[in-house]
């Protein structure tokens, strides 16, 4: 198996791998998160469709006035049928939202306990944090998105950011941090150079 420079990505990738093959995609086909959320046991949810049974007050503060302090998540209760439901921010864009998604099954995929909300001091309560089960499931996530081993192939070829992104169906943001936490970042600055 041909795997990432970095042995962050390295520990990723067969996770990322794992879930492609629960599509059956080789490393070229684009993944969609839409249609590999119910082979996990997620329901995927608008969060206007939540918002709708909400007061007014408390819609507004998810859907504006709080619109980026979240992505996702999926709610810890199962439904009767064992599946769970997941949120999505519709005020992020399409592309954001198949990495917050992509998140999300890889949360399911790797079997992180769901963090929990806390009380705190001022009386508010406040969900607690992993950042290395926010780290894994952002970097298996991210993999299985944009698979190293064509990635490799395309940086090596020479293709710039935006024409990756554009390939994956991804943010450029997303391509730039697969291209650093893969310990990319020399040979795609060289082949840009060699570009011109």
């Amino acid at each position: 198996m041909f795997l990432p420079f970095s042995n962050r990505a390295k520990e990723w990738e067969p996770h990322a791998l794992a879930l492609r093959r629960l599509q059956r995609l080789s490393e070229t086909d684009l993944l969609d998160p839409y249609k590999l959320a119910p082979e996990i046991g997620l329901r995927v949810m608008d969060a206007r469709e939540v918002c709708e049974n909400l007061l007014p007050h408390d819609s507004k503060q998810i859907l504006q006035e709080g619109k980026d302090a979240w992505s996702g998540g999926v709610l810890t209760d199962p439904l009767p049928d064992g599946s769970r439901i997941c949120i999505l921010n519709p005020t992020h864009s399409p592309r954001r939202r198949r990495i917050t998604l992509m998140e999300e099954i890889a949360h399911v995929h790797l079997r992180h306990v769901p963090t929990e909300l806390r009380q705190q001091a001022d009386g508010l309560r406040r969900r607690d944090y992993n950042k290395r089960q926010e780290d894994d499931a952002y970097g298996v996530g991210a993999a299985a998105l944009v698979p190293w081993t064509s990635f490799f192939q395309e940086i090596n070829r020479g293709m710039c950011v935006s024409e990756l992104a554009d390939r994956y169906d991804v943010s450029e943001a997303l391509i730039q941090y697969r291209i650093k936490i893969t310990a990319a970042s020399k040979l795609y600055d060289a082949r840009q150079r060699a570009t011109g």
